[in-house]
């Protein structure tokens, strides 16, 4: 088998479908929907699997915009995923070009599944519709209702401002902390009181002091979310909320949070009120891509012309659900680039992810991700 030469149909067939790709981009684009709202989204990319031949299924478990799309080839071999994500950001809409990443994984599916076609290739190529990526729900409930059971290797690209075959992305959780006290008037009897308010400024003041004792590349925000009703009141209920993040999931599960925990309990204990810790949503975890599909990805990006860079800890990290996914089964993010300088969730971002530049990437990631499902479909 000519890799080379099957590469070059790859390319071929990713400029033969580009304009139609390049519809259910704009499609998406034009039609922002929040994380779980992607009505439109998931029956644009539902529709153009299904003319190319794919089994689809609209909704998985507990997610109606879910989709699982499957080619199987009748022959034996690996189970190889594209994930895609399609939802939007409130008010700036598509300023992460998930536009890019639900059309990118779809008409990569395509070009693949000809391929396999073309040339009896075994195995069986899944889409994955992920949805609600911004609100970090969709691939931790799909991993956890079973949707990629059975699934031997998973890619996604997402775009940025550089190309990068590699990723890094921290795990993270957010949790909220409600404390409870007992009202009093703070001029006439404050003695009868016991203030949620002040443990809310203690426990501020104690995950403040203990910053320093976290390893590099930790990341710990939080913000008050109820401080009172009014200055003549000695607060009843305050609450607060932290975003917390490390390098390393089980650093983050057994030490960051155990500490952020801890401060809370002693504000709890100096103030003398009651303590509710709620851990909101689910906890992302860092993202350990599998070094073969790295090694392709980068390979391929070479094959196309595509100009890459390192991926660093001197870029901007952010986190994903695709870090669950690549804990879960060998799996890996990778970035096209739209333009130096240009950062996420940004109007600016959103421009070019809709604009000329986003179709250039949306090309360039076609032929990457499908040139890299077809190193692993016909690895020995």
């Amino acid at each position: 088998m000519d890799m080379i030469q099957i590469k070059h149909e790859i390319e071929a067939l990713a400029e033969a479908h580009r304009e139609e790709f390049e519809a259910v981009s704009a499609f998406i684009f034009d039609h922002p929907e929040l994380g779980c709202e992607e009505k439109m989204g998931q029956d644009a990319l539902c529709t153009l699997l299904e003319k190319h031949g794919f089994q689809v299924q609209r909704g998985y478990g507990s997610l109606d915009t879910a989709f699982v799309a499957e080619y199987n080839s009748g022959k034996p071999g690996m189970t190889f995923a594209f994930m895609c994500e399609y939802d939007a950001l409130p008010e700036i809409g598509h300023a992460c070009g998930h536009n890019l990443i639900g059309t990118s994984g779809a008409g990569a599916g395509v070009v693949l599944k000809k391929i396999m076609e073309k040339y009896e290739i075994g195995g069986t190529l899944k889409i994955m519709g992920c949805p609600a990526e911004e609100i970090l729900v969709g691939k931790v409930t799909m991993l956890n209702e079973g949707a990629f059971d059975g699934i031997d290797m998973a890619i996604v690209m997402h775009p940025s401002d550089e190309s990068m075959a590699d990723d890094i992305a921290f795990a993270a959780v957010n949790k909220i902390y409600r404390f409870k006290g007992k009202p009093a008037h703070t001029a006439a009897c404050p003695w009868m009181g016991a203030s949620a308010g002040s443990a809310v400024q203690i426990m501020m003041h104690a995950v403040d002091a203990m910053r320093v004792h976290f390893k590099d590349y930790s990341r710990v925000h939080g913000i008050v979310l109820d401080g009172g009703m009014a200055v003549n009141i000695i607060p009843e209920n305050a609450s607060c909320k932290f975003n917390m993040r490390a390098l390393d999931a089980e650093y983050l599960e057994k030490e960051i949070i155990s500490v952020v925990d801890r401060c809370a309990k002693g504000a709890a204990l100096c103030a003398g009120v009651e303590l509710e810790i709620e851990q909101e949503g689910n906890l992302i975890k860092d993202v350990r891509n599998d070094r073969r599909l790295v090694a392709s990805v980068e390979k391929n990006m070479d094959f196309i012309g595509e100009h890459h860079i390192p991926r660093t800890l001197n870029q901007g990290i952010g986190s994903t659900d695709v870090g669950n996914v690549t804990h879960a089964l060998p799996a890996a993010q990778f970035y096209i680039g739209l333009g130096a300088g240009v950062g996420t969730h940004t109007a600016a971002f959103a421009d070019v992810a809709g604009g000329p530049e986003g179709k250039r990437a949306l090309n360039a990631a076609v032929k990457v991700l499908a040139m890299t499902g077809l190193d692993m479909l016909t690895a020995e």
